[in-house]
């Protein structure tokens, strides 16, 4: 069993990353490019984006954590453990605001360099032959 959302809801925070990844890419090739875009130039804006939400993460995570969901993590050890999901330590060293920085720090780098590849390859255009 899974605690805390079950990963498909986790997972759907991707449709509007990649759609955000996207738009912003064929907005660089339009407004920077003039139309032409190539796969590194595409990976690059990509990367830039990257940095700025994986500089950010630690600070939304912390909003997140403090004014948004103060009790999330109680509430969480709290469920895990009446579970037996995980035991009281396991769950306070896993479920923390520090551990959940940690995390984000990691996976943001790990997931834009993923998307980032993938959203460069849709929307690179090569000159028009005329």
């Amino acid at each position: 069993e899974w605690i805390g959302l079950h990963p498909i809801y986790t997972n759907l925070i991707m449709i509007p990353s990649i759609a955000i990844y996207a738009l912003a890419l064929m907005d660089k090739r339009k407004n920077y490019y003039l139309g032409i875009f190539s796969y590194k130039q595409g990976l690059v804006t990509g990367l830039i984006i990257t940095g700025i939400v994986t500089v950010l993460s630690p600070m939304s995570q912390y909003i997140t954590s403090t004014i948004i969901s103060p009790d999330y993590f109680a509430n969480i050890i709290t469920y895990s453990v009446s579970e037996g999901k995980l035991t009281q330590e396991a769950a306070e060293n896993y479920f923390n605001l520090k551990s959940y920085i940690v995390q984000g720090l990691i996976g943001a780098p790990i997931m834009g360099l993923i998307t980032s590849s993938i959203v460069a390859i849709f929307t690179r255009r090569k000159a028009s032959k005329k």
